[in-house]
């Protein structure tokens, strides 16, 4: 259990071991190439996924998700039918910045799993030993990650907020176990931490309202301990910390030369020297270079997911970023390295669709069947992003860029008109898919004339694969040619038979002699129901004579109704 002495160097959690052995021997010594933010990346996963409404499982579960997902990508995997214990050695960490992620991710999911189980530790007892357990373990991952930082010499901000994120989590774990002294002392370094990290960096708010957040647990450990503030609990290593923050804070303040990536494109350059955009743009470019050379489809198309993923945050920071030059060239070149990964990956999808039309790849049981009506829905949207490449504005009109974006605007419109014809071949449109065809063959023409103007492996290829469509084309509009000259034989045999006399009456036919060799060939005796036969109108008949006839007057005939006193009498008498 944690010890009971006040020092920070004695709180320790000794007799807490992880089911999958993750106490590793001591790191080598290593410099590690890249920083990681750590607050800003949890922040972020936080407020994404559940914590802006205290929903921990939703984040925990994300959690899990996430670490699949790294796993899969690193294959990182811990064995199919038995767990296999995988250790993360700083060689791990020196190659790819993803493992930190690991270790962060299984800290954060254990703290997560424990606050779920929070809310339930009141009525349930065994709720609260889960949740130490979790703590303990969040503790010791945070410790891992902390001693990774430090052994490999990251930037000092990254070390800072590594050692914020292990005392908070220690603090987090003594609060729950009720320990208030040891709990202020690992809470207050935390926010020591996070304060002066504040007054450090340009962008301190989110390191504020860390601080902010830990006050409330604070508060409550100093009125248990009732006798105690944070000023009088100090001990030789709570010193050491604090002398070593400031140290460190003085260098990061003092050092005046900040290391610059310069990227140059199109004839023009610009610098970067924002650390989380310099991050982010090796990892870009290390993704770029595995999607090139891998060969398994889905993992390639998950690589140029996060290639375009990171195109766009970076493209954000870029913009919000105040002290950076040249903000419209760098924010055109990350655009132009979205929109080029773009079409590496739908081409890649094509690839894919294009093998399992010729049988090359098998398809799997289960899974979409591979027709040309796919190819060119592809080819529409690679025609559409070289559309939105002309228009970014920092391209030299008179450049090799900008002609190359034209020969491949008329390579892959040829491509897509020839699948075009074979989605009419395939709906037996003979004389549609030879007109496409012919057109196809113009298109090829354009397109050598435009390669051969630039000499480059691309162009070269280019060339290469339009001699191979070209005899496609051929074989394919022969093949059409063929298959329309017997559509055209069949249609006038079948008409043929449709003037011909095999269904006449029989009747009409008895002195005709017909052999019948089985039932199709008797004849038709009657009709049923019978065909219409034509008659003659019954003619309408219009009466306009009583219109000229003059009837004579009978009025003198009519009798007339009595008046006067008479008529008056009668009614009374009821006569």
């Amino acid at each position: 259990m944690v010890a009971e002495d006040s020092n920070l160097s004695d709180v320790r959690i000794e007799d807490i071991k992880l089911e999958d052995g993750e106490a590793g021997d001591k790191p080598e010594e290593l410099v590690c190439p890249f920083a990681l933010s750590l607050l800003k990346e949890i922040k972020g996963y936080q407020n994404l996924h559940g914590l802006k409404h205290d929903d921990y499982q939703r984040y925990r579960q994300y959690c899990s998700r996430r670490l699949h997902r790294i796993y899969k990508g690193l294959k990182f995997l811990h064995g199919s039918k038995k767990f296999t214990n995988k250790k993360i050695t700083p060689e791990m960490l020196v190659k790819d910045s993803r493992y930190m992620l690991i270790i962060l991710l299984r800290a954060e999911r254990a703290w997560a799993f424990a606050m779920d189980l929070k809310q339930f530790a009141s009525t349930e007892s065994r709720k609260q030993v889960h949740l130490i357990a979790k703590l303990k373990k969040a503790v010791i991952y945070a410790e891992e990650l902390k001693s990774h930082c430090v052994s490999l010499k990251c930037d000092t901000t990254t070390q800072l907020e590594a050692k914020a994120y292990h005392h908070y989590m220690l603090g987090v774990l003594l609060f729950e176990q009720g320990n208030w002294q040891k709990a202020v002392i690992s809470l207050s370094a935390a926010q020591n931490i996070y304060n002066r990290l504040a007054d450090a960096v340009e962008d301190g708010e989110l390191y504020r309202e860390k601080h902010d957040e830990m006050t409330p647990k604070v508060q409550y450990c100093l009125y248990n301990i009732q006798s105690m503030g944070v000023e009088h609990i100090q001990g030789e290593d709570g010193e050491d910390l604090f002398k070593e923050l400031d140290s460190i804070i003085a260098s990061k303040a003092n050092n005046t030369t900040v290391a610059v990536r310069e990227i140059k494109w199109e004839g023009k350059s610009f610098s970067i020297s924002n650390d989380d955009i310099k991050i982010q743009l090796v990892q870009m470019e290390d993704n770029i270079q595995l999607a090139k050379e891998c060969t398994d489809h889905d993992k390639r198309l998950e690589l140029y997911e996060e290639i375009l993923s990171s195109c766009r945050e970076i493209s954000n920071q870029i913009k919000k970023a105040d002290k950076m030059e040249n903000v419209e060239l760098a924010t055109d070149y990350f655009t132009y390295i979205r929109v080029i990964n773009t079409i590496d990956r739908f081409l890649a999808m094509a690839k894919q669709v294009s093998d399992k039309l010729s049988g090359v790849v098998e398809t799997r049981a289960g899974t979409r069947i591979a027709r040309p009506e796919d190819l060119v829905r592809l080819y529409d949207i690679i025609l559409q992003n070289y559309a939105d490449m002309r228009d970014i504005n920092s391209l030299d009109r008179d450049g090799d860029t900008y002609r190359m974006i034209d020969i491949n605007t008329l390579f892959y419109r040829t491509k897509r008109c020839f699948y075009i014809a074979e989605c009419h071949l395939g709906q037996s449109n003979w004389l549609n898919a030879i007109v496409l065809y012919d057109k196809c063959s113009e298109h090829i023409e354009q397109t050598e004339q435009a390669a051969e103007e630039i000499s480059s492996p691309i162009t070269q290829n280019m060339l290469d694969e339009l001699q191979v469509l070209g005899k496609q084309i051929y074989s394919q509009r022969c093949s059409a040619h063929a298959s329309a000259f017997l559509q055209t034989q069949l249609v006038e045999e079948e008409m043929k038979e449709i003037t011909s006399d095999k269904n006449k009456m029989l009747a009409e036919s008895l002195e005709d002699f017909k052999i019948m060799k089985n039932e199709n060939d008797l004849p038709t005796i009657a009709t049923l129901p019978p065909d219409f036969q034509p008659i003659p109108c019954k003619p309408t008949f219009f009466d306009i004579s009583l219109n000229h006839i003059e009837f004579p007057d009978l009025d003198d005939r009519v009798e007339k109704e009595a008046t006067g006193l008479s008529s008056f009498t009668k009614w009374i008498w009821g006569r």
